[in-house]
């Protein structure tokens, strides 16, 4: 005999679309999935939220509120490294999480919170407020963007790396072409992907501190970048 079925709340709503997304990817994140899981009818789900677009904005912002905030030991850049990180490692624990955030931008209070602490980790670290602002949107969106490059690649290659890719793709190829890719492939390869991420971080980091203030004020309207 099956228990008495918990009662429908928006954090049951959101748990559910998680569990979605976590077995399935976006293309299992719908109304009615995500109903079928609390043995519901879809149309019940409205009364927690308005519509889909909602309910991601409530998934990500959960996914958020997951990242470990850095402490207070230690230089601010590698703190804010290591939240960085830790926002990714959060995404990709939930396949398609980040190419939902990239359609559908993060604005819960627990991304915020993150974007907050983020900001005042450059402010700490030297950066004006707007070269900080500016920063932080072009870091977010760079964690972003890589964690949903790797979810793509493993749905189509769940056991390969990107690294071992193109060493495979080197192997068919002429053994005299692209003798630089095949001098480096060991260190393409061998090192942690997470290493490899730190670094790209740390780099673009230095670029951005390294480039001219921002522009301040509104930009004009035909300009949507």
């Amino acid at each position: 005999m099956r228990g008495e079925k918990a009662p429908l709340s928006r954090r049951s709503v959101i748990e559910a679309a998680l569990s979605c997304l976590r077995t399935g990817g976006p293309g299992a994140l719908t109304m009615r999935g995500v109903a079928a899981l609390l043995e519901t009818g879809a149309g019940s789900l409205y009364v927690y939220v308005r519509d889909q677009g909602e309910l991601i904005t409530f998934m990500l912002d959960s996914i958020a509120s997951e990242v470990p905030r850095p402490g207070q030991a230690g230089e601010p850049r590698a703190r804010l490294i290591k939240l960085l990180l830790g926002y990714a490692r959060c995404l990709y624990a939930y396949p398609g999480a980040a190419e939902l955030a990239l359609a559908h931008p993060p604005t819960g209070p627990a991304f915020l919170d993150l974007f907050e602490s983020a900001l005042g980790l450059l402010v700490e670290a030297g950066f004006t407020l707007n070269r900080a602002h500016h920063s932080v949107d072009a870091l977010l969106l760079q964690v972003t963007a890589a964690i949903s490059e790797q979810d793509a690649r493993r749905r189509d290659a769940p056991t390969q790396s990107i690294p071992s890719l193109y060493a495979a793709a080197l192997d068919d190829k002429d053994p005299d072409r692209y003798p630089l890719m095949r001098e480096a492939r060991r260190e393409l390869v061998e090192t942690a992907g997470e290493q490899k991420f730190a670094w790209t971080i740390r780099a673009f980091l230095d670029g951005l501190a390294a480039a001219a203030e921002p522009p301040r004020g509104r930009a004009p309207k035909k300009e949507n970048i």
